[in-house]
């Protein structure tokens, strides 16, 4: 049985206790291999198990005590070598999990509180909640999030390694950009370049042109002088995500993009400076929105905190989007955003920390100034 990359038994039980769940069934496949170690990831040597998910059931279920049973398609016979599930039930269809059913209610389950996610299939949340189980059913996206957001060492380990892969892309991109390349030609490249630094698959290619559409760039459009570029990238290495940005321009950077990114820097190091563990998070956002609009009363700017890990927005912490009733804590690993419209485009700054004992550290090192390409 291998080590579990990033789930803690412990705080597992001790959020179901908080909630008063008797068994969660996860079957998102991200959260399954959160859970288990069966790699359900698009990134897994072969995402076979992923692929054929809507045929071949895989899911983890979780009991009161925190152990994990998992379930997976008996043609994957490598639970020893991947998974860190205490035991494991393989099956070959559906029809097979009449079984398992059984065997909850034989385990005095039947009526209990069940944690099911968002997405749980149909047939799983039918199996529940009729028949014989009666279970009832209960959201437990947030109690997974929440598990989520504390990291162990080596999660840390990895999101500071898909951050160093990504600048590291980012900045071979700066010098493939020249007039008249495409949109095209520059996520092939940046597709190209992330293997080639070692990450495990690309997360996503944020790219923008002037006033072209950052969240669907591919339309062949040519850079031209003159224009703001935006370098929003992400890539995936050993399951979790990086969110790295950097702007760039044909040309010379004018005052005015100077003054706003001045302005988002500084509401970016007000977040980095009174985030510790303790802080709440509202209370936080809150008092950056006061603190910016009293030190740089002629900017514009828009904040997001959002928690990284297995995706690239696991949870909006703090700022423009809201964020949950609660405190930082150690391990917690963030991205601290900000950005003002500029023209017909936009400006921003992005970065990655993680919370320390007595404070919190920057992970990603690309400076905030806008590349020129004279």
């Amino acid at each position: 049985m291998q080590t579990p990359v990033g789930y803690n038994k412990q705080r597992a039980a001790a959020l179901m206790e908080q909630h008063n769940l008797d068994i969660m069934f996860v079957t998102n496949p991200l959260n399954v291999w959160y859970t288990s170690g069966l790699p359900m990831l698009h990134s897994a040597p072969n995402p076979i198990l992923e692929a054929l998910s809507n045929k071949f059931p895989n899911f983890s279920i979780i009991h009161r005590n925190g152990n994990v049973t998992v379930v997976n398609w008996i043609a994957f016979m490598s639970v020893e070598e991947f998974c860190w599930a205490d035991d494991d039930i393989s099956i070959f269809s559906r029809d097979m999990l009449e079984g398992l059913w059984d065997e909850l209610a034989d385990m005095d389950l039947a009526g209990c509180r069940a944690g099911v996610e968002g997405d749980v299939p149909k047939y799983v949340a039918d199996a529940l909640s009729g028949g014989e189980l009666n279970m009832q059913l209960v959201d437990c996206d947030d109690i997974l999030n929440t598990l989520r957001l504390i990291k162990s060492e080596e999660e840390i380990a990895r999101l500071a390694r898909a951050a160093e892969i990504t600048q590291n892309v980012v900045n071979k991109c700066l010098g493939f950009l020249r007039e008249g390349v495409t949109d095209n030609e520059l996520i092939q490249f940046a597709r190209d370049e992330m293997l080639r630094e070692g990450a495990c698959d690309w997360n996503h290619f944020t790219i923008r042109f002037g006033d072209s559409d950052p969240e669907g760039p591919g339309t062949g459009r040519a850079l031209k002088r003159g224009e703001l570029v935006r370098l929003d990238l992400g890539v995936i290495y050993k399951g979790y995500a990086s969110d790295i940005n950097k702007h760039a321009i044909i040309g010379e950077v004018d005052d005015e993009a100077k003054r706003v990114m001045d302005g988002l820097v500084k509401l970016q190091r007000y977040c980095e400076e009174n985030i510790r563990p303790g802080v709440s998070m509202s209370d936080l956002g809150d008092a950056a929105g006061e603190w910016y609009e009293e030190h740089v009363p002629d900017g514009g700017a828009y904040l997001m905190g959002h928690s990284i890990g297995l995706q690239v927005e696991d949870m909006h912490l703090f700022g423009t989007l809201g964020g949950p009733d609660m405190a930082f804590e150690e391990n917690m690993v963030f991205e601290i955003e900000a950005w003002e419209n500029y023209g017909d485009s936009h400006l921003g700054v992005e970065d990655l920390y993680v919370v320390m004992k007595d404070g919190c550290r920057k992970l990603s090192s690309l400076t905030p100034d806008i590349h020129e390409i004279l």
